[in-house]
C-alpha cells in the first residue's frame, strides 16, 4: 500500500536528520580538523572567493529549482530547458570570474586570490550539471538518496582536504575540498538519477518556469550580496585573519542552522506545496513547523552562546578565541532565522514570488542603513548592526503572514512563547554553572551541555507543551510504524 503524504514526509525528515548528522556533522568535524592544522588566514582567503561563488551560483539556478520543485509534475521539457540553461549560465559567469580575478585580488590586496577564483570557479560549472538531478529529488520526497550522495561527497573531500592541510598546502586544501566535494556529489548524481537531457530548449518552458523564477532571482541575488556583504566589508577593511575569525563563528552559528532547521526546511517546502490550495492545512502546516523548529532551534543557541568560550577553547584551539564575542552576537541573530524562512517559504508556496521580492527590497534597506551606523565603530559595531537589522527585519518578514494566512506576529509568538521562556530559563542556569565551573575538559563540557539538554526537555514534558505532545503522540508513533515496516 502507497504511504500517505504524512508518513512521506515524516520519512523523508528521517532521511533529512540522518543526512544533516551524516553530511553536515561529519563536515563540521574536517572544518574542525583544518581549523586546527591551517591558520585564520586561509580560512580569510577562502571566504572572499565564496562571496563572488555564491553569488554566481544564485545566477547560475535563477529560481528554476524552486520552480521546479513547485511543479505538481515536472515535464521532460521542463528539466532539459532548465538544465540547458543552467549549463550556458555556468559557462558565462566562470569566464567572467577568469577575467575578472585580477580585480578580485587587487580589491582584496591578496594576490594569491587571482589563481584561487580561476581555479574554484571550475566547480560552478560542475554543479550547473546536476541542479535537475537534484531538484528531482526534491521534489519527490527522496531524501535517502541526497543523504547518501551528499555523505560521500563529504567524506571524499574530507579525506583530500585533511590530508593536504597536514601536508602544508595550507589555503590550496580549502580549495580542494570544495572542488572534490562538487566534483564528487555531481558524478553521484548523475550515477543515481537515471535522467539524463533528451529533449531541446523549450519556449514555452523557459517562460514558466522563468516567469515564476526571476523574482526568486532577484530576491536571491539582493539575498545573497547582503548575506556576503559583512565578509566583503570586513575583508576589505580590516584583514583577512579578522575575516577567518568572522566565518568561524559563522561555521558555527551555521552548523545549528544546517542541521536543526536546514533539515525540517528542506522537507516542508515541497510538503506544504502539495497542500498550497487548502488554506487551513498550510495554516495548520506552517505553525507546527515554527514550533517545532523553534523547540530545537531556540535552546541550541542559547546553549552555543552561553558556552561558546570552552566550545571554542575545545574544539577548535586557543588561537581562535577572538571569533567567541563573534559567535555570541551571530547566535543572537540567528535566532531570527527559522522565524524569517518559514514565513517567505509561506510566500512562495502561495505562489506569490512578487510579494517576496518586495520584503527582499525593504529588509535590505534597513540592512544597508545598519551597516551606515554600524561602520565607523569597527568590526563589533557592523555585527551588533547586523543583529538590530535581524530582528527588525523578522517584524517585515511575518507582515504578509498575517494578510493572506491569517496567521500574525503575536499568534506566532504565543505559539513558540512556552519555548522562549524555558530556554531563558535553562540558559541563565547553565550561565551560573559555567562560571562556577569554568569548563575546559572536552568531557565535563559534554556532561554540561547534556544536563541542559535533559532539564530543558524535562520542562518541556512537566508543562506538557504541544510540542512535547507532538512528539510523543505523533511523530514517535509514525517513525516507529515507518521503522517497523508496517503501512
Amino acid at each position: 500500500m502507497a504511504k500517505s503524504l504524512s508518513e512521506r514526509s515524516l520519512l523523508a525528515v528521517i532521511w533529512a536528520v540522518l543526512d544533516r548528522l551524516s553530511g553536515s556533522v561529519l563536515s563540521f568535524f574536517i572544518t574542525i580538523l583544518l581549523a586546527r592544522l591551517l591558520s585564520p588566514e586561509d580560512f580569510g582567503l577562502v571566504a572572499m572567493v565564496m562571496i563572488f561563488f555564491d553569488f554566481s551560483a544564485v545566477f547560475i539556478e535563477s529560481g528554476f529549482s524552486t520552480a521546479l520543485i513547485r511543479q505538481k509534475t515536472i515535464t521532460e521539457a521542463d528539466k532539459s530547458t532548465t538544465f540547458i540553461f543552467n549549463l550556458i549560465a555556468a559557462v558565462c559567469l566562470y569566464a567572467v570570474l577568469f577575467v575578472s580575478a585580477p580585480f578580485i585580488a587587487h580589491f582584496f590586496h591578496q594576490p594569491l586570490l587571482m589563481t584561487i577564483v580561476r581555479v574554484m570557479g571550475l566547480s560552478l560549472i560542475v554543479n550547473a550539471l546536476s541542479i535537475v538531478q537534484h531538484s528531482v529529488l526534491i521534489q519527490e520526497i527522496d531524501f535517502k538518496t541526497q543523504t547518501l550522495v551528499r555523505f560521500a561527497g563529504v567524506a571524499a573531500s574530507g579525506v583530500v582536504a585533511v590530508s593536504m592541510a597536514y601536508s602544508g598546502w595550507g589555503v590550496w586544501s580549502l580549495v580542494a575540498r570544495f572542488m572534490v566535494l562538487d566534483l564528487v556529489s555531481t558524478i553521484l548524481y548523475w550515477v543515481v538519477s537515471g535522467w539524463r537531457p533528451k529533449e531541446r530548449f523549450c519556449r514555452e518552458s523557459f517562460q514558466r518556469l522563468f516567469g515564476f523564477g526571476w523574482r526568486i532571482l532577484a530576491a536571491a541575488v539582493l539575498d545573497k550580496f547582503y548575506f556576503h556583504i559583512y565578509k566583503l566589508i570586513i575583508g576589505r577593511l580590516f584583514s583577512a585573519a579578522a575575516l577567518g575569525f568572522y566565518s568561524q563563528a559563522g561555521n558555527f552559528s551555521n552548523m545549528v542552522v544546517n542541521v536543526l532547521f536546514r533539515t525540517v526546511q528542506s522537507v516542508t517546502y515541497p510538503v506544504l506545496a502539495k497542500l498550497q490550495d487548502d488554506r487551513e492545512k498550510l495554516k495548520t502546516g506552517y505553525r507546527k513547523m515554527l514550533q517545532m523548529s523553534s523547540f530545537v532551534i531556540v535552546p541550541a543557541f542559547t546553549m552555543l552562546a552561553v558556552l561558546a568560550e570552552p566550545i571554542i577553547l575545545v574544539l577548535v584551539g586557543e588561537k581562535w578565541l577572538p571569533s567567541v564575542p563573534m559567535l555570541q552576537l551571530l547566535c543572537l541573530s540567528g535566532l531570527t532565522i527559522h522565524f524569517g524562512t518559514i514565513n517567505l517559504n509561506m510566500l512562495l508556496v502561495l505562489g506569490r514570488s512578487d510579494l517576496s521580492l518586495r520584503l527582499e527590497v525593504i529588509k535590505k534597506i534597513i540592512i544597508t542603513a545598519a551597516i551606515l551606523g554600524g561602520i565607523s565603530f569597527g568590526i563589533y559595531g557592523l555585527i551588533i548592526g547586523e543583529v538590530i537589522a535581524s530582528y527588525l527585519n523578522l517584524l517585515v518578514n511575518v507582515w504578509y503572514s498575517r494578510k493572506l494566512l491569517g496567521y500574525s506576529f503575536g499568534e506566532q509568538l504565543r505559539d513558540v512563547a512556552p519555548t522562549l521562556l524555558i530556554s531563558v530559563l535553562v540558559g541563565g542556569v547553565l550561565f551560573g554553572l559555567k562560571h562556577a565551573s569554568h569548563p575546559s575538559n572536552p568531557i565535563y563540557l559534554f556532561v554540561l551541555a547534556l544536563a541542559a539538554l535533559f532539564v530543558y526537555l524535562a520542562l518541556h514534558l512537566a508543562a506538557k507543551t504541544e510540542e512535547m505532545q507532538f512528539i510523543r503522540h505523533t511523530i514517535l508513533p509514525k517513525a516507529m510504524k515507518i521503522i517497523d515496516g508496517r503501512n
